[in-house]
């Protein structure tokens, strides 16, 4: 399982790319980091939240106001949720689904981290 030191190494890092497909919508921080997301998340942009789904290709725009926004925090707690604070006071939350399938994978340079709960 990965960790909050293995995270660290995603920092300093922007959002720099997001990547639509069918079942997954892939998180691109530079050059450093990816995380595919195939579970909830949760978008809070100026104390207004939105839910979207990574399957669900209708929600990709809410990562767009994320792009070339610099990370400030990033975390995993016990209940494997990713908690990833942009500056700007943005924040995006992603919530693992307990079925047993990857939820979401973070690729490090160091490793890849696949996200599973049953």
């Amino acid at each position: 399982m990965i960790n909050n030191s293995d995270l660290a190494e995603m920092l300093p890092s922007a959002l720099t790319g997001v990547t639509v497909g069918v079942g997954a919508q892939v998180l691109l921080f530079g050059d450093v980091a990816s995380v595919m997301i195939q579970c909830s998340f949760f978008c809070e942009i100026n104390g207004v939240g939105r839910w979207g789904h990574g399957e669900d290709v209708a929600t990709s725009p809410l990562f767009f106001d994320f792009l070339n926004v610099d990370i400030e925090r990033i975390s995993i707690d016990e209940f494997a949720i990713l908690t990833v604070a942009f500056n700007r006071g943005m924040i995006l939350k992603i919530f693992p689904e307990n079925n047993g399938l990857e939820s979401y994978v973070i690729n490090t340079p160091s490793d890849i981290f696949p996200v599973i709960l049953w």
